[in-house]
């Protein structure tokens, strides 16, 4: 069994009528279970298949091994500008009681541009700072990406749990985390950044948010709306 789309599940509070959401991490250490798997390489190629060994730093990605129609290859982090995976039965998925609820709100617009297949999204970013480091993080919102990019920081603490039609949900929301707009490097926010600098760094210009009052709680929604009425 494959998930129609991999925990659909950091609700961040809101109604059924007008939910969005980011996706639940997936920690890299269990990358090597993946069902499939494919890296799109700086070089323009992409190679698909099964994963072999993965070697970690500091608690991300830092080479991977794929077989594809019985050849090996090593690919280093380096090499590549995004890993995607395909989980399978090896994720646990209590969180799967709360698709029906899903395919029942009303919000169509969002669920058409939900991913359909279950891919779990790790770009390389360069990291903030002034040293050139670069990481694979995971992307938080697929389907309605292409403004701004939300993207898992390593160092986010969770902030507790919440209830969707009486189901229990691990991880309400993180504390912090990564984001690029338009393509540009990516920076960190946290919750009281995003309520006093959200303006200024994400939804500039944005004439659907500027009489909003911004809450750390419904991010998804804002980049949500930014995607759909924004340029």
């Amino acid at each position: 069994m494959k998930p129609v789309f991999f925990s659909l599940f950091l609700i961040l509070g809101v109604t059924q009528a007008s939910a969005q959401f980011f996706v639940q991490k997936l920690s890299q250490s269990e990358i090597f279970k993946a069902d499939e798997a494919y890296a799109v390489l700086t070089s323009g190629d992409t190679i698909r298949g099964t994963i072999g060994t993965v070697s970690m730093r500091d608690s991300t990605v830092s080479r991977i091994n794929i077989r594809e129609n019985g050849e090996r290859f090593t690919i280093n982090m380096e090499d590549m500008i995004r890993l995607a995976v395909l989980p399978g039965d090896w994720v646990k998925l209590d969180e799967m009681a709360l698709l029906p609820v899903l395919r029942n709100l009303k919000n169509k617009d969002f669920i058409e541009v939900l991913p359909k297949d279950g891919w779990v999204f790790f770009d390389k970013i360069q990291l903030p700072g002034k040293e050139e480091r670069y990481q694979l993080v995971q992307l938080m919102n697929p389907g309605f990406d292409s403004k701004v990019k939300i993207y898992a920081h390593p160092d986010a603490q969770s902030t507790g749990h919440t209830k969707v039609s009486s189901i229990t949900l691990e991880g309400l929301r993180d504390n912090t985390y990564f984001v690029s707009v338009n393509g540009d490097r990516a920076f960190q926010i946290s919750d009281f950044q995003y309520r006093k600098k959200g303006f200024e760094r994400i939804f500039t210009s944005c004439s659907a948010l500027k009489d909003k009052k911004l809450k750390w709680k419904e991010f998804p929604e804002d980049v949500f709306l930014h995607y759909q009425k924004c340029l």
